[in-house]
């Protein structure tokens, strides 16, 4: 059996969780050809997406607007490349029509329902409904959680036999630190990893944590992910925290982890996630983990996190102050983290994966 996976999600982002998920599927080839199931062909990253997408002239695919015979151009292409099934590592579905006449089955892993459950902060984006048309036409669908196959369900009505749960893993607890170039003066730091987009609640829990990073000094936070954006600079200044609030571009995942291990406490205000991967990396750190309960949070993490309300800025302050000032508390959480990260494994998603693709034909 051999799988075309495209790199829509290669183009759209240089770092990710459903970029690490893709890469670990395919990363575990050397294994999964011995079994002689899965032979992944992607398309070298700039040229197949690219090329179809420019041809096209076409940014995004909705409802009301298809066009189903120029897709007809590149079906040599695809019968060219000698592939059973197919797996888009996003939701643009410039490949629907022609994956139809082709009569291949296709598998499509629904990472999250965020833009379903937050309209409000994708009104521009076409995700949502590209989404609900690959759904409907998918064979099977991958969930990451059980708690985005009850979302696909209840928000799009699929069918729960065709939603198969498979979660993601990390291989951080191999991973080996490597001190980042951040100045930091040897302060004691709280952490926040990744994009601040506006479901992930930033804002909010800066206000939180501003009266904690006032009151010790000797307290800083440092985020890593995109460079701070205009409206978080103001707030950063309006809350004389210049000097508390540090951003970091970790240059890999060596210095990711290294501050992983050395933060007081790695900190997940988001209102909603489809997964919660930073968690598992925490947890592989040995990093106490505080964070909200959103989505699949609560889900991922089960005992091994102290919980808060991400609206509720006495919560979020009380909850990060607690684990930071008991030191037994920490040291129970980490112990905790280290026993749920027993329960996600990459090679069990590669295995679960097979099956999956195994159920087409």
């Amino acid at each position: 059996m051999k799988i075309l996976i495209d790199n829509q999600v290669y183009e759209n982002q240089s770092f990710g969780g459903i970029s690490r998920y893709f890469n670990e599927l395919r990363c575990g080839l050397e294994v999964l050809e011995k079994m002689e199931v899965f032979k992944p062909k992607t398309p070298e990253k700039k040229t197949f997406y690219n090329r179809l997408r420019k041809k096209l002239k076409l940014v995004s695919v909705s409802a009301k607007k298809t066009f189903p015979n120029k897709y007809e151009f590149y079906e040599d292409q695809l019968n060219k490349l000698d592939f059973d099934a197919f797996h888009p590592t996003y939701y643009d579905n410039y490949f629907l029509q022609t994956i139809k006449r082709l009569n291949k089955p296709f598998v499509l892993t629904v990472h999250d329902m965020i833009h379903e459950k937050y309209p409000e902060y994708f009104a521009k984006s076409p995700d949502s409904i590209n989404k609900r048309r690959l759904c409907e036409a998918a064979d099977r669908i991958i969930a990451i959680s059980e708690t985005t196959k009850k979302d696909i369900i209840d928000i799009f009505g699929t069918s729960a036999d065709k939603i198969k749960v498979i979660y993601h893993a990390t291989n951080f607890d191999s991973i080996q630190v490597l001190k980042p170039s951040i100045n930091f003066h040897q302060n004691k730091f709280l952490l926040c990893t990744g994009n601040r987009d506006a479901y992930k609640n930033f804002l909010t829990f800066l206000l939180a944590v501003a009266p904690l990073l006032k009151e010790n000094k000797k307290l800083i936070l440092i985020c890593t992910g995109p460079v701070f954006n205009e409206t978080e600079k103001k707030w950063i200044n309006d809350l004389e925290l210049q000097e508390s609030v540090l951003h970091y571009y970790c240059a890999n995942d060596n210095e990711l982890a290294y501050l992983y291990r050395n933060a007081e406490c790695f900190i997940f205000p988001s209102l909603y996630e489809g997964f919660g991967l930073p968690l598992l990396e925490a947890f592989a750190c040995e990093c106490p983990v505080v964070c909200s309960p959103g989505g699949s949070l609560r889900e991922i993490a089960a005992e091994a996190a102290v919980y808060f309300d991400p609206k509720n800025l006495k919560s979020i302050r009380e909850s990060i102050n607690k684990v930071i000032s008991d030191e037994r508390l920490r040291e129970e959480l980490i112990i905790s983290g280290k026993k749920r990260l027993e329960e996600f494994s990459w090679d069990k998603c590669r295995k679960e994966t097979l099956e999956v693709y195994a159920e087409l034909f």
